[in-house]
């Protein structure tokens, strides 16, 4: 068989190949590798081809030849090889390459040694090719159907919640892949797999390109322009919204590194789509915002899909605030922003209790140091719009000015204020004030004064305060300390 003969049978497979292999240079989406395997997989093909053409001549011949007795093993081994690369494109051997790659290498011994073992076929004195009478006739094929089902499950499972619409002509190209294995089993049909090779790999090529268009490269959901694509494509189907947002991802960048920001946004993303729920579309529309459209789910579907995504975040270091609302009349717009809203009012909710936490962790620090130093504390909480809402006086500040309990000495602000002395009372308080007024953070309360004790007498403190703010500057909560410094006084006096 002559090149020009050889070219002219496989002219379509060439076509299709030649011009994938034009495209893979001009490719934006796909990463280096999946283009690297491409082309080695398109190479394999041609391999193939010449592989196949080759024995078909060497069957014309009158009698056996060593060319035959190797390339018809490795025309078998071929077709596995050219699934595994296809797998290989999108990643799908990288977690289990070795147990992928097992059948392969078990099976090259058994193929290249079957002419003198009889395990599978052998070729007679006169060229021709007896297959086993046993079962094993079959392995062959068997052995490139293993890898074409595992092919379909890993697709299948990785693109999952993509949807049926994204994964049709896929399925269109394994089910002529399948056929052709059906082919060689059922109806003994001998035929060259190079042109269906071809057809498999442009169509997973070009399908894989769509899917990762849309998709976005560190979650694997999807992504914006999906995002906006759906929201006017499947607006009548669109029954409910979730939005959702990473908390403190930015504390993670700055502390940790980006590295760390971008496992702790693909460990969430997982806890998103970990329940296979279908109908549902996850996308990441912004660095820590997400976004989810559900399809003919009702409200209880919803709010239980809810609750598990919680249950498997809550597993991880990491927190996300949600807000759900169903959609009437088709108002997908409408839906948006009132789970946004309500996204938001979760997460001020969960971020002012997180803050109180923290503030009341280090309140309890400063207790036990007061304590130990023979000094009085006091505290004070601030409410949403930064007024004053809940005064705390020690019992050890109680105890330095003479007063047992908050019936004796009440937890209010006056209690403290209308006891300082009149020289020293409008300086005092202009201090306390101007530091909740300074939304900087940068004045600190540090004030000496006078203040009469339930005796009578005029006693002196020094009196310190920190303001703990949310991160807009607005106080959250007011600590300090008093020092009772007389006997200071009095020697500096004389």
């Amino acid at each position: 068989m002559s090149i020009v003969t050889l070219a002219l049978s496989n002219y379509i497979m060439i076509a299709e190949l030649l011009g994938l292999w034009g495209l893979l240079a001009s490719n934006v989406f796909l990463n280096k590798r999946t283009i690297k395997v491409t082309r080695v997989v398109i190479i394999l093909i041609f391999i193939e081809a010449i592989c196949w053409a080759v024995e078909r001549y060497t069957r014309e011949i009158g009698y056996l030849t060593y060319t035959r007795i190797i390339l018809a093993p490795t025309i078998y081994l071929l077709h596995a090889v050219i699934m595994l690369g296809i797998l290989e494109m999108a990643g799908f051997a990288s977690k289990h390459r070795f147990i992928l790659y097992l059948p392969l290498i078990i099976s090259a011994p058994i193929l290249y040694t079957s002419q003198w073992t009889h395990w599978i076929y052998y070729f007679d004195e006169n060229n021709l090719y007896i297959a086993a009478d046993s079962f094993m006739r079959y392995y062959p094929y068997l052995l490139f159907l293993f890898y074409v089902i595992i092919f379909v499950g890993a697709f299948t499972l990785r693109y999952a919640n993509y949807g049926r619409s994204e994964q049709k002509s896929i399925l269109v190209s394994i089910i002529a892949a399948i056929a052709g294995v059906i082919c060689h089993l059922v109806l003994d049909i001998d035929v060259d797999y190079s042109t269906l090779f071809a057809s498999l790999l442009l169509i997973y090529y070009m399908s894989l390109y769509v899917l990762t268009a849309k998709e976005d490269t560190l979650t694997h959901l999807l992504n914006r322009q999906c995002y906006y694509s759906d929201m006017d494509k499947r607006k009548d189907d669109i029954t409910a919204i979730v939005s959702v947002d990473m908390n403190d991802l930015k504390k993670i960048n700055d502390n940790e590194g980006h590295d760390a920001g971008d496992k702790a946004l693909a460990t969430v993303a997982e806890c998103f789509v970990r329940n296979r729920l279908k109908n549902k579309r996850v996308y990441r529309i912004g660095g820590d915002e997400f976004a989810i459209f559900y399809m003919g789910q009702n409200e209880e579907e919803v709010k239980l899909d809810i609750q598990n995504m919680r249950k498997y975040i809550s597993k991880t270091p990491y927190v996300c605030a949600f807000g759900y609302e169903m959609v009437y009349e088709s108002d997908v717009e409408g839906a948006i922003l009132t789970a946004d809203k309500k996204m938001y009012i979760n997460k001020s909710v969960m971020k002012e209790t997180n803050e109180k936490k923290i503030a009341a962790h280090k309140e309890a620090t400063i207790r036990v140091m007061h304590e130990a130093l023979g000094s009085g504390m006091w505290g004070m909480e601030f409410d949403e719009h930064g007024h004053i809402n809940v005064v705390k006086w020690s019992p050890e500040f109680r105890k330095m000015i003479g007063y047992k309990d908050e019936h004796d000495f009440p937890d209010k602000l006056e209690s403290w204020s209308n006891l300082l002395h009149p020289d020293d009372k409008d300086k005092v308080l202009k201090e306390f004030y101007d530091t909740i007024a300074d939304f900087s953070g940068k004045k600190n309360y540090d004030v000496e004064y006078r203040l009469k004790v339930k005796d009578g007498q005029w006693k002196w403190f020094h009196a310190i305060g920190r303001l703990l703010r949310t991160d807009d500057g607005k106080p959250l909560l007011y600590v300090g300390m008093f020092v009772d410094i007389t006997n200071k006084k009095m020697a500096e006096s004389h």
